[in-house]
This record gives structure tokens, C-alpha cells and sequence, in this order.
């Protein structure tokens, strides 16, 4: 780091919170719900599991579960084959379709947006939030499994380290992110961005949070591509150049190659790693 951090910006669904059995379950379930019930399919097994959740999302284009949900999907709609597992077999190379260009029917898009809420959100809140139709007719969603993984002495830490700005960039809409925003111990004057402010990797959202937390430099936490990219970007900027950002990957061993092919070079495995990550990074300076 070439200049100390006052700030600290954080990742929401993957990084605050749990959301490997809500969001990344939400996003296999409505595709196969969509195979079974919208194309006929015989269900025989998974068509997309979390891992091919995550391997697309990793790929960094698709940060958004909605549009990612769609492009599943219609990839694996555009294969031959009755079953589910025949589907998935004879899509081929799931890395190398997330990579693909993807173009989007809007009022497609809008029905597999809505299979996706009522599996992540349940039907009533889901017909309520967004107005979708009922099809999947599900009691309790996948938002109930959620668990916080911050913890208020780890802002303590950081605290002591100098670092006393608290921000937050979500892919989430903001109201997916107000029913969870009590349970996590942010301050009260934490800077949020939400996707009404921008998608990631797009830095509008985190020039948002910059803006309000005017901050001399920040460490910005992630755990997807899309996350890296953004701070990559923001840095790029004129506003980057005078108040520049530090990226910070979670994930696992076997990520990191790709992460350090795209430019990072910090990492923890999970959010307690922080605190001694950056005290090891403030020794030099």
C-alpha cells in the first residue's frame, strides 16, 4: 500500500453475509425449475450446481444473479436432450459459455427473474417486493438460510489500525439489502451502495461510496471478479489517482492464480484474516 488506509469498503453476499445456500442455491434451483417446468424436461439429477455458480461468477461477468440465472439458462436451453443431466452433458464447456457474449430478451429475462425471487426471496414477498407472478408457489425462501459473518470486534480492530470509515458496495437492490442491513454490525453513518447506484465492475457505485466517506485511501474486500475489477477501474481514474484503492480478495487456495492473473496480490480465507492481513501491510510503511 503507498498510502495509509482510513477506509474500508466492503462486499456484501459472499463477505458480510453467507449466501452460498441463498443466492448461489437461488440461482441453481430457478434454472432447473425453468428446464422441469418451462421446457418439459425430466428432472434426473442437477443441471447447474453451486460449483458452476461460482466457476461462472468467477469469470466476472456475471456478478449479477438475475442476469446470470438468464445466461445459465438459455445456454442450457439451446442444448439437445430430454433430461436434465442430458442437458448438462451435452451443453459442453461451461467456463468457456460464461465467457460468451450473451444477448438478452427482456421479457424473458423478466420471467426467469421472477422464478428467481420466489426461490430466494418465497412467493408472498417475492409477488410483493417485485410484483412478479406466482409459478413456483414457494412458502419460505433461500434468504432465511442467511448468516452475518461480521463480527463488531473485527471493526474494532480495523478501528485500531486507523481505519475508522465504514463502506459498503452490494450487487444487491436495495430491497434485498434493507431486510438484512439490522443484522450486520455496521456503524450507523456506513456509506452504502446498492445496485441502483451501478453494477459491479462498473466503479460507479464505489465513487458513490468514496464520495461519502472521503477517505485519504481504502481497502476494498471481495470474493468475486467482478469485486477486483471494480477497485482495478477505480484506480484507473483521475479520482482514483488521489484516492487510490487497495483490493483484498476472499477466497480459496485454488482461486488465487486467477485473482493474482488479474492484478491482486492480498488475500484472505475468510473475514477474520483482515485485521492481521493489514497490520503485516502497514509494517513497511
Amino acid at each position: 500500500m503507498t498510502r495509509r488506509p482510513d477506509a474500508i469498503v466492503f462486499d456484501v453476499d459472499g463477505v458480510l453475509v453467507e449466501t452460498d445456500s441463498s443466492y448461489i442455491e437461488g440461482v441453481a434451483r430457478a434454472v432447473q425449475w425453468l428446464l422441469v417446468h418451462q421446457l418439459g424436461l425430466t428432472d434426473d439429477g442437477p443441471a447447474v450446481d453451486r460449483a458452476m455458480v461460482r466457476l461462472w461468477k468467477r469469470t466476472g461477468r456475471w456478478n449479477d444473479d438475475w442476469d446470470l440465472s438468464y445466461a445459465l439458462y438459455e445456454w442450457l436451453a439451446a442444448a439437445p436432450g430430454a433430461t436434465t443431466a442430458a442437458r448438462r452433458r451435452a451443453a459442453g464447456d461451461a467456463e468457456a459459455a460464461a465467457r460468451r457474449e450473451v444477448s438478452i430478451d427482456r421479457a424473458r429475462w423478466e420471467g426467469i427473474r421472477g422464478v428467481f425471487e420466489e426461490i430466494y426471496n418465497g412467493t408472498l414477498t417475492a409477488v410483493t417486493r417485485y410484483g412478479v407472478p406466482a409459478r413456483v408457489e414457494q412458502e419460505r425462501g433461500l434468504a432465511e438460510t442467511e448468516t452475518v459473518l461480521l463480527e463488531a470486534g473485527l471493526l474494532a480492530e480495523l478501528l485500531e489500525l486507523g481505519i475508522d470509515k465504514v463502506g459498503v458496495v452490494t450487487g444487491r437492490s436495495i430491497v434485498d439489502w434493507e431486510p438484512i442491513r439490522p443484522r450486520i454490525p455496521l456503524p450507523v453513518d456506513a456509506a452504502v451502495a446498492t445496485m441502483e447506484d451501478g453494477k459491479k465492475p462498473d466503479p460507479a457505485p464505489l465513487a458513490k461510496v468514496v464520495r461519502m466517506l472521503r477517505p485519504s485511501a481504502f481497502v476494498a474486500v471481495g470474493d468475486t471478479m467482478a469485486d477486483l475489477e471494480m477497485v482495478v477501474r477505480w484506480n484507473a481514474t483521475r479520482a482514483g489517482s488521489t484516492t487510490p484503492g487497495t483490493a483484498v480478495v476472499l477466497c480459496p487456495a485454488e482461486d488465487e492464480p486467477a485473482y493474482r492473473a488479474a492484478g491482486a496480490r492480498l488475500f484472505i480465507r475468510s473475514l477474520a484474516d483482515l485485521p492481521s492481513l493489514l497490520r503485516r501491510e502497514r509494517a513497511p510503511l
